[in-house]
């Protein structure tokens, strides 16, 4: 049988080695403490630094038109029966190196105008801003509201009048009933979070976005919708019929009740896709 023989001890520390080691710990010690309290102050400074801003404004109870200049905010024009007064309200959160924004309010003619506008002559941080229009339902729907947004998403929860949207690089959300749609939104997408209600006509441009939009009943007179690189897919309600007409490079999907009898149709759907796929049903997505 062979025996095996214990390990021998790890030979003694002498002190030049025991100094050695010491001076290692300290200096681990030290970086530790150092980086700690240098991530403590980075966190204090962006903490110290950042501002939130509130400007809000009333909004004449007697316009017809609103136009909305808003930069690179944002926007969510709302309706809201517990209101009375129609009102804006631009919320500010970022560094306070960043130029203020603020909002600017003209009226004229029954046609109001709200612009976003900065600070002169300040140094522009990080942050973000976004502007909420609340309407009462009664003047919501007989307004003509126009957007421009170079950024920034636009939101729509309102029964409005006439609808029109031009967008740079942001998506465009709609939710209600409106008798005219015009969207045009260069780097975004167009959709709808629930069935929108469209009595007369919806033209919308997605040139490198998809768009995907659910019509209530009855669908508008006048469906247009075109993309450069996107999908689009459109469901319209069960009754027809539907003179449809589309062009896509790729898979193309129609399955809708359809006449070439302009006459007997109940809307004209018009579609188009350089690089995208079409769909056109009556079945509701999930």
């Amino acid at each position: 049988m062979t025996t095996i023989a214990p390990p021998s001890a790890p030979p003694p520390l002498t002190p030049g080695n025991r100094t050695a080691l010491r001076v290692m710990l300290v200096i681990a010690a030290a970086v530790l403490v150092v980086g700690s309290v240098a991530g403590l102050g980075v966190a204090a400074w962006g903490l110290n630094s950042l501002r939130a801003t509130n400007d809000a404004k009333d909004l004449p109870g007697t316009m017809r038109s609103l136009v909305i200049d808003a930069s690179d905010v944002s926007v969510h024009v709302k309706s809201d029966s517990k209101v009375t007064t129609p009102r804006a309200e631009l919320r500010t959160v970022g560094s306070s190196s960043r130029a203020q924004q603020r909002l600017n309010v003209t009226t004229d003619a029954g046609q109001t105008q709200i612009r976003i506008t900065r600070d002169a002559g300040r140094v522009v941080g990080f942050g973000s801003s976004d502007l909420t229009v609340t309407l009462p339902p009664s003047l919501a729907a007989g307004l003509f509201v126009t957007t421009q947004q170079n950024d920034g998403t636009l939101t729509v929860d309102a029964d409005l009048n006439r609808l029109v949207a031009r967008s740079s690089d942001g998506d465009v959300l709609l939710n209600g009933a409106v008798h005219v749609v015009d969207v045009s939104a260069r780097d975004g997408d167009i959709a709808s979070r629930k069935p929108l209600s469209v009595s007369e006509s919806f033209v919308v441009d997605a040139a490198d976005g998809d768009v995907a939009v659910t019509f209530a009943e009855p669908a508008p007179r006048k469906i247009t919708a075109t993309t450069r690189d996107g999908d689009v897919a459109l469901t319209l309600p069960a009754t027809g019929p539907y003179l449809v007409e589309t062009r896509s490079e790729y898979a193309t999907s129609v399955e809708v009740p359809e006449t070439t009898d302009p006459a007997r149709a109940v809307s004209e759907v018009t579609v188009r896709s350089d690089n995208g796929s079409i769909a056109i049903d009556t079945r509701r997505r999930g």
